[in-house]
């Protein structure tokens, strides 16, 4: 795959052609290496993230099904979930002046910017005080957090609204981490804050045409986060020249000159003005709220083994979540793997040499997934198996543990109004390979290969 190569120039944070361009990093590095998976710290990992989706339920609004927050007992600790934990995905900008570099999370389950201030030492803590150009109105956006506003630099300084929360000092909220949020959801029923999110606010001030935004890794530590638009201009330009230079490599006429008139020439096919054009798109499906559709077709080895299967996406869940049927289908279908024995019953063995194509139908379309390493640095530090697995069962047993992981949301009684009883979560494993794309205004998602 060429797409991390191609795309290194492109990492720093850069905005261009109404589209701004953010480097997201995995907090804590890689998920997966060569090392035997630590199937105990896995299920740890695994119970956090389904953890993550049990904080909203399907309610009734004006005679349809929508999502909303579950009522809490004290503090609304939904703010504060999980900022700063170790395996999440971060954008890191600078803000303030002098400049302070902030981590902010990314949330796909919620649309809310802010930042959150406790009285720990851990996380990414903004400093108002430091910055000259912070300014806040004395006015609220939330009960725990105040309304305030600094310069970012995006290329260029913007300023933006971005709330302060902070937990009362008698809850023991306050003792979690500082740090910030990208709110990534559809905008609405679980809207917290009464500001406008990031997306809204670039387009309201002219930075950006469209509310969309777009994730993609390109390793298993780094990626982009573009708003606005996508990198799927600049992706088409580097594969270009990276094909031009290689044919003509030691050629006397391959000048950079030469080579940049045959990249303007090959771009002339390509329509950078149309987002329509260079994904393909799928309505949101279910309650509003998350980035949920339907998948019609599971592929693997060119045969179809399912059908119609509700979907989350959500980058910041290491695995893939399939529910139990599901999981045993998808597994059957893959020749010598077998589930683990209890307690570890949720994961799935599979012989790591196997080769697997595997495709999820979307759209209209087969997008391959878990089929090949992002990079040659991933083919040497990721684990055997490829993307498809989490890592060596043991040493010496020539089985690895399969990244798609059975999980049993819905099947308890605190599950019960949570509408996941049979949804997949498409995680992190895959976006990777794709640019995937989240229509804001129209409610739809897109998805290309890279």
């Amino acid at each position: 795959m060429l797409l991390p190569s191609l795309l290194i120039v492109f990492i720093t944070v850069q905005a261009s052609s109404a589209t701004i361009n953010l480097s997201i990093f995995r907090r804590g590095g890689r998920f997966t290496d060569h090392k035997p998976c630590n199937l105990t710290h896995l299920s740890e990992i695994l119970a956090a993230t389904e953890q993550r989706y049990l904080t909203t339920y399907r309610g009734v609004d004006e005679n349809r099904l929508v999502r909303r927050w579950r009522p809490t007992t004290g503090d609304d600790d939904h703010l504060l979930q999980a900022i700063g934990g170790d395996g999440s995905w971060y954008a890191a900008l600078e803000v303030g002046s002098p400049p302070q570099e902030l981590q902010f999370d990314l949330d796909m389950l919620g649309p809310d910017f802010y930042t959150v201030m406790t009285t720990s030492a851990e996380g990414s803590r903004y400093n108002t005080f430091a910055s000259v150009t912070f300014d806040e109105d004395g006015s609220f956006d939330h009960a725990m957090c105040k309304r305030a506003s600094d310069l970012f630099e995006l290329s260029t300084s913007v300023r933006l609204s971005l709330p302060i929360c902070t937990p009362p000092k008698a809850s023991s909220l306050t003792l979690r981490s500082s740090g910030s949020v990208i709110g990534l959801g559809p905008p609405g029923f679980l809207t917290r804050l009464s500001g406008l999110n990031i997306l809204d606010q670039l387009h309201t001030q002219g930075f950006i045409t469209d509310t969309i935004s777009s994730v993609t890794i390109l390793d298993a530590e780094t990626g982009v986060l573009s708003l606005g638009g996508t990198i799927a201009k600049d992706a088409e330009e580097a594969k270009i020249r990276a094909g031009i230079e290689l044919q003509h490599f030691g050629q006397a006429e391959a000048s950079p000159e030469w080579v940049q008139a045959r990249v303007v020439e090959g771009m002339g096919l390509f329509d950078s003005t149309s987002v329509e054009k260079q994904f393909k798109w799928t309505k949101t499906q279910g309650p509003p709220g998350w980035w949920t559709t339907l998948m019609p077709g599971v592929w693997i080895n060119g045969a179809k083994v399912m059908r119609n299967q509700p979907v989350l996406l959500d980058i910041q869940s290491p695995f893939i979540l399939a529910p139990s049927e599901a999981a045993r289908q998808f597994y059957a279908a893959i020749g010598g793997s077998y589930r683990l024995p209890a307690p570890h019953d949720m994961f799935f063995a599979i012989p790591c040499l196997n080769k697997v194509n595997i495709a999820f139908e979307m759209a209209g379309w087969n997008f391959p997934v878990m089929s090949a390493e992002t990079t040659r640095f991933d083919s040497l530090h990721g684990p055997p198996g490829g993307p498809l697995s989490l890592g060596k069962l043991e040493d010496g047993t020539g089985y690895c543990v399969g990244v798609v992981v059975e999980t049993r949301m819905g099947e308890s009684s605190e599950w019960a109004d949570s509408g996941l009883k049979r949804t997949w979560v498409l995680g992190e494993p895959f976006f990777r390979g794709l640019g995937v794309v989240f229509d804001h205004e129209k409610g739809r998602i897109g998805l290309r290969s890279y």
